[in-house]
């Protein structure tokens, strides 16, 4: 029955959303032109002399917010703000762009863009979803916008022309900047797509395997204490590959400690309590007797036949527990869940109906005088302002409250025999018509409810948290105190590089607010007790170091480990070269060097994998490919171990040339499939983002 309500409310729906969502995108134009906060301007962003106003970016999140509600999604509101300030910026740098390379869209290809034969994929929604609204079978754009240019022709409204016409004003500006941006990606995406000799590049790397014997001697074989490294040999693997730890904004690094508000034990008593007695006052009493009344527990009620019940816990206290009956089903630390069967009656719990929806009442007549006189169901689909669904099997144990005028319809009405029901929505009147084709024999339906209670952490239990952590803070208010005696007071500290745009500390929600004192304090600074909106977590931080140069330095924590371990791998694997050098003379030789086995392996110069070896040894592959066969090569240095391979044939599978197919290959690996445009213009223009002074610091005080 979900799905005939569904069908009955979906094109008001629909063009509500439309007109909603366009409107939000007009608003914020508008905001964004006009005269900002306090009359001077807020900055949230800024592109070279180009300005993100504050309102426009407000426009813009609650636009997003709105969206992703739209579609019952969940996403992180610091990350959703990141998002659209990064979706300004880029806009902003396009802009630029387009003004650098002359790019612009004609009134021509506007008016085509929007009325012509095949309208932008921008503009179709629009066009389809306001004809249908406005009687017109067959969506076109000219049609729309003469309804919209003369409404008193069409004896539309004053206000509904005007906010057509505003509804169309926003299209056009969308569909344009659709085709600016369109322009420059053809115009600049060439540059990476593939050429003639891209394409045979591919060809060649790909038409030819080797087919080798080998032995890998993996750097794990050395032991770590025949392998150790200085400072200086750390630097060095920073000097070879600085550029992978290059930044574009300033970053501090912090350590710091996560609190997590959570339930003492003496909550979790008290808890234990609450839910013992508020299961006693459901047995007890009559219906939801002792939690309806109590905000801590969240009810939901529900009808269901057994065989309806997903939740495996809730079917099997329902199967097994008499009427009138409560228990807990579920009991964890600090979640209980409890059910209550209030009641059992027998019922039709699935009937199938076929149904009409129709905009106009009127039409009601004219269709049932065609089904009388043989018309078939699905002639009525989608025309003339009408939806049918054949044959549908639906539930209607849920229905009641406005539903039980259709469900006693239904239940009542002769099977096989077109009926008319008319209702209204908001002031609009709209008819169906049903048919019932058959109803299952009653089962037994259940009333019941499932209550949720989960146990908060106290004020008190905040409290002492709050307490031990500011004590920490006070005797330890240097970075350096802060990490060397953390441990010792029971803390765990951890570290992290913060920037500017970095919507959290690590991956914890809700903390852009630490993020702003970070950026706002000094070199050896201690926080405050940070605490999150939600009261899920306490936080202390301390900076560390402050990186505003060009690169990460090589002894910044985040990279010095694995600069070690990189430079560790080395020194191993520059043993094994020296210990293996010249130690056979054929590969059966070096594998019982080696005490290894001798494999077997098919290479393709452009695999980015070498079988059983691994990824990245292009060193290895570019010996590989050019080795003569027959010979032995070797010992190789690779990534993570040392190789002697044999090239034992190679194999020309002649394949036929095609430009179309390697060019293909290239777009999608090499070329246009890797093409960020955002990338490409980021270091352009001299970007600042401003977005933290727009937010509190969460400090607790």
């Amino acid at each position: 029955m979900a799905t005939l309500e569904k069908i009955r409310s979906k094109s008001v729906l629909l063009f509500v959303i439309i007109i909603v969502a366009l409107l939000a995108f007009i608003l914020g134009d508008f905001l964004t032109s006009g005269r900002t906060y306090f009359g001077s301007g807020m900055t949230v962003a800024q592109v070279g002399d180009k300005k993100v106003d504050y309102h426009h970016y407000q426009a813009r999140l609650e636009q997003a917010n709105e969206q992703m509600r739209n579609q019952n999604q969940n996403v992180d509101g610091d990350e959703l703000s990141q998002n659209v300030i990064n979706s300004l910026l880029f806009e902003e740098l396009l802009k630029q762009e387009y003004q650098d390379l002359g790019l612009r869209v004609s009134d021509k290809e506007i008016s085509e863009a929007m009325t012509g034969v095949m309208p932008h994929r921008n503009a179709q929604q629009f066009i389809y979803t306001v004809s249908r609204q406005l009687g017109l079978e067959n969506p076109s754009g000219k049609e729309v916008l003469d309804r919209i240019n003369n409404p008193a022709k069409y004896n539309l409204p004053v206000e509904a022309g005007q906010q057509l016409k505003a509804l169309w004003a926003a299209t056009e500006a969308d569909v344009e900047n659709a085709m600016l941006q369109e322009k420059f990606y053809r115009l600049v995406g060439g540059l990476f797509t593939a050429n003639t000799l891209d394409a045979k590049s591919v060809y060649n790397d790909n038409a030819t395997t080797r087919h080798i014997s080998y032995v890998s001697k993996p750097a794990a074989t050395v032991p770590d204490t025949e392998a150790e490294v200085t400072d200086a040999d750390i630097k060095a693997q920073w000097d070879k590959n600085k550029n992978n730890y290059r930044i574009d904004e300033e970053l501090r690094e912090i350590d710091y400690i996560y609190v997590v508000i959570e339930p003492s034990q003496d909550d979790i008593v008290a808890g234990q309590q609450v839910v013992e007695n508020a299961l006693a006052a459901l047995n007890s009493g009559e219906g939801l007797n002792g939690v309806d009344s109590d905000s801590r527990f969240v009810v939901t009620r529900a009808t269901a036949p057994l065989s309806k019940i997903s939740d495996t816990r809730v079917k099997n206290f329902i199967d097994t527990t008499a009427a009138g009956t409560a228990k807990v089903i579920v009991s964890q630390r600090d979640k209980y869940t409890l059910a209550k069967i209030l009641g059992v009656t027998n019922d039709v719990d699935s009937i199938n109906v076929s149904m009409i929806a129709l905009a106009s009442p009127e039409k009601a007549d004219t269709v049932m005088t065609a089904l009388a006189n043989g018309a078939k169901w699905a002639d009525f689909a989608e025309t003339d302002f009408s939806q049918a669904q054949d044959s549908i099997w639906t539930s209607l144990v849920s229905l009641g409250g406005a539903d039980t005028k259709i469900k006693d319809a239904l239940l009542n009405a002769t099977v096989g025999q077109p009926f008319v029901m008319t209702d209204s929505i908001n002031g609009n009147v709209y008819s169906q018509i049903y048919r019932v084709n058959a109803r299952r024999s009653p089962v037994p339906v259940y009333d019941y409810a499932v209550i949720n209670y989960t146990i908060d952490p106290s004020n008190a239990t905040l409290e002492k948290l709050s307490n031990d952590l500011r004590t920490f803070i006070s005797a330890n208010s240097s970075a350096d105190d802060f990490t060397a005696n953390a441990a010792e007071a029971g803390f765990m500290v951890l570290p992290d590089l913060v920037g500017a745009s970095h919507p959290h500390i690590a991956n914890i929600s809700d903390s852009r607010g630490a993020v702003k004192w970070v950026m706002e304090g000094k070199k050896g600074q201690v926080s405050p007790v940070i605490q999150d909106n939600k009261q899920s977590y306490l936080m202390a931080i301390a900076i560390k170091d402050i990186y505003d140069g060009e690169y990460l330095p090589w002894d910044c924590y985040q990279i010095k480990n694995q600069l070690r371990a990189r430079a560790i791998t080395d020194k191993k694997l520059d043993k094994l070269m020296a210990d293996y050098q010249g130690k056979a003379g054929d590969i059966n030789g070096y594998a019982a060097a080696m005490e290894l086995p001798v494999a077997q392996a098919d290479i393709i110069f452009s695999s980015p994998r070498v079988a059983s070896i691994g990824v990245g040894e292009s060193a290895l592959q570019g010996q590989i490919a050019s080795a003569a066969e027959k010979s032995l090569v070797g010992p190789v240095k690779g990534n993570n171990s040392v190789v002697v391979f044999v090239v034992d044939s190679v194999s020309d599978e002649s394949r036929p040339y095609d430009f179309d197919e390697y060019a293909g290959t290239f777009n999608r690996t090499m070329g246009i499939g890797l093409f960020d445009p955002f990338t490409l213009l980021v270091g352009k223009e001299n970007i600042k983002n401003n977005s933290l002074n727009f937010i509190n610091s969460a400090v607790a005080e």
